[in-house]
């Protein structure tokens, strides 16, 4: 921002990076993070109205945070319509996310199958709709999300959220571990979800059944390609106890 105070980019990512130190910190911290990222991301927004990873994530600020730290639902209501008409896959996402924090499962579901018809190859409409689902406990709902996801070329993102229910659910967790383990056989692919989080997924499936020596092989190939996870690194570290 120093170098270049009109970049929206870098005024979207350092609101970011505030809201993931808030994490970590002390709650009158966390408030003053709070504040100071929400202005980095109206800031990114003002410098360019059309920054639609800016506008979400003033919007997922907006839906969550309460109106003492500047946020509030119809705020994000105004921004999640202006992401809908740059971005309709993005913007049905956001509308799921904010129907969901307003208790209406019906009018996520609807959202999420929205994002999905108006970008089949986005994980992101995939993704939230199977984990509404998941949260209703329709894990057969769910596995046939994924089922049509394979049917739209994302072999990796199926297999993938296919291991997610069978995590959830505790069913077919040896498929799901079979399934993986094919697609990371392929020399490589393009998308998310990459290697890495299929390698951490594989881990937890590997886990699950017991079979904690090729759970923390798994990860440690995910650590050796994403080195800075440190969450996953904590896992290793109890696996190897």
């Amino acid at each position: 921002m120093a170098a270049d105070p009109s970049s929206s980019e870098a005024s979207d990512l350092l609101g970011r990076a505030y809201g993931l130190t808030a994490k970590d910190a002390s709650l009158v911290q966390q408030m003053h993070l709070a504040r100071k990222a929400r202005a980095c991301f109206a800031r990114a927004v003002d410098l360019d109205p059309r920054n639609v990873a800016a506008l979400s994530d003033l919007a997922r600020y907006d839906m969550r945070a309460p109106g003492v730290l500047g946020g509030g639902k119809k705020k994000a209501r105004a921004i999640v319509d202006r992401v809908l008409e740059l971005d309709p896959s993005r913007g049905h996402v956001l509308s799921g996310e904010l129907a969901e924090l307003e208790k209406d499962p019906a009018r996520a579901e609807a959202d999420y199958r929205a994002a999905i018809a108006a970008d089949p190859r986005s994980p992101a409409g995939w993704t939230a709709l199977s984990g509404l689902l998941v949260s209703a406990r329709r894990f057969g709902d769910a596995r046939r999300v994924w089922k049509d996801a394979a049917e739209n070329g994302g072999a990796a993102l199926s297999a993938w959220g296919l291991a997610g229910v069978a995590l959830a659910s505790g069913e077919d967790l040896s498929g799901a571990a079979e399934a993986l383990a094919a697609v990371l056989e392929r020399p490589d692919w393009t998308g998310d979800p990459g290697p890495a989080e299929c390698h951490e997924r594989l881990a937890a499936v590997y886990a699950e059944l017991g079979r904690r020596r090729e759970a923390a092989a798994e990860l440690e190939a995910a650590l050796r390609l994403e080195p800075g996870r440190t969450d996953w690194r904590r896992r290793l570290g109890r696996l190897e106890r």
